[in-house]
């Protein structure tokens, strides 16, 4: 047998290019480890969902502040109560968790906190804060941002009180100046009010007369009424007596033209008397129609004077007016001159009235309100980078398994 030769125990050269990846390489790699790369993809965001599923569903309570303003300055700057760096460095240092905390009680809690984390940003060119407090319970979220609004408000109302105070001493001086001015106004509004008092006494008593007169008119009506009844009721009476007398004259001539007895006779005289009596009825009916319309004449008569008085009161009611409305005039020329001397100070009142009631608290621009969905967990973010994280992981462990078997299968080669 022949020994071996001394050169064919040696190991082969080595090859530099022997440990080059090429891109083919991996994506064999990949394909032949693709089923463990998506399974394990898989899993990691099934497990993801799953948690997030399983965590405590957290809202976002917000809320929206503004700085009062205080007042404008002559060049047109408004100075603020607070800027809204110092209202958020109260808020998240904790400056008014006494209020904020206020009959709150948090659920599954022996101890209540004392301090509450509370969000606060500034948005880019604005003077508002929003405010932010993440909680799994919304009705204590709200109640929470509340009472952070009602103790920024009573904080802040110490620094208005002085300065309205301050305002009010201005004022005070101001109206001074007025009531000064107020006496001399007195004197004049009190001739006008005279003036006018002795003018509507005077009218007073005029209506007073027409009013009179006018029931006179009425009562004189309706008394012309009453006799004008009175004519038509005699009326209808002439004309029934003057057909009952036309009656028993037929009746009388019938009897007379018959044949004569006592008898006849005798019915002939009683229908003559009650025709006489008839006739005598009916005169005097016409008698009273003539006098009651002379009564009606009078009446007319008195209603027209009545009304012709009416009329003279009327025309003196325009007179005392007239008289007394150029009497006020020259009143009232003096209490305009008065009143424009008084108008600068009441100007200069106002002016400081407005800035007085320009001053505001914190402004709540946006009232307390709770995110319609959950904030957190993010399940749908989660998912996805637990996908990614996944997928790397599975990418990572399929080259090292890779690398590993090719490391074995050289050893053992060798």
């Amino acid at each position: 047998m022949d020994k071996p030769c001394p050169s064919d125990m040696q190991s082969p050269p080595y090859d530099p290019y022997e440990d080059e990846i090429e891109l083919m390489d991996l994506l064999k790699v990949l394909w032949k480890w693709k089923y463990l790369i998506l399974i394990g993809t898989l899993v990691c965001a099934v497990a993801a969902a799953v948690v997030s599923l399983n965590m405590t569903k957290v809202y976002g309570i917000t809320t929206v502040l503004q700085p009062g303003m205080l007042k404008v300055t002559e060049d047109g700057k408004t100075v603020y109560i607070d800027s809204p760096q110092n209202i958020k460095a109260v808020i998240e240092t904790g400056g008014v968790n006494g209020q904020v905390l206020k009959d709150v009680k948090f659920p599954d809690m022996e101890e209540q906190p004392t301090s509450v984390e509370l969000k606060v940003t500034i948005p880019k060119n604005t003077n508002a804060l929003e405010v932010l407090y993440e909680t799994p319970y919304v009705d204590i979220g709200l109640q929470v941002l509340k009472n952070l609004n009602d103790g920024l408000l009573e904080r802040y109302v110490r620094v208005i009180k002085i300065y309205q105070e301050n305002y009010e001493d201005e004022i005070r001086k101001q109206e001074k100046q007025v009531f000064a001015m107020d006496d001399k106004m007195a004197k004049l509004r009190h001739a006008i009010s005279g003036a006018e008092a002795e003018t509507a006494a005077n009218i007073t008593q005029l209506k007073n007369k027409k009013s009179t007169l006018e029931a006179q008119i009425e009562a004189k009506q309706s008394q012309i009424k009453n006799l004008e009844q009175r004519i038509a009721e005699v009326e209808i009476e002439i004309g029934r007596i003057s057909k009952n007398t036309d009656l028993l004259i037929a009746e009388r001539n019938k009897f007379l033209g018959s044949k004569q007895t006592e008898q006849n006779i005798l019915s002939a005289v009683i229908y003559s008397n009650t025709i006489q009596q008839n006739i005598t009825y009916l005169n005097d009916l016409r008698s009273s129609i003539n006098t009651t319309k002379n009564q009606i004449y009078e009446a007319q008569l008195a209603v027209e004077s009545f009304t012709n008085q009416i009329k003279d009161l009327a025309a003196q009611v325009e007179n005392i007016k007239e008289q007394t409305k150029l009497k006020n005039q020259s009143l009232s020329s003096e209490a305009l001159a008065a009143e424009n001397e008084r108008k600068n100070v009441l100007v200069d009142i106002q002016s400081l009235k407005f800035k007085k009631s320009q001053i505001q608290n914190i402004q709540i621009v946006k009232s307390p309100q709770a995110s319609r969905s959950p904030i957190k967990p993010k399940t749908r973010l989660n998912v996805m980078l637990a996908g990614v994280v996944g997928l790397f992981l599975t990418v990572f462990l399929s080259f090292f398994v890779e690398y590993i078997s090719k490391y074995r299968n050289r050893e053992s080669d060798e």
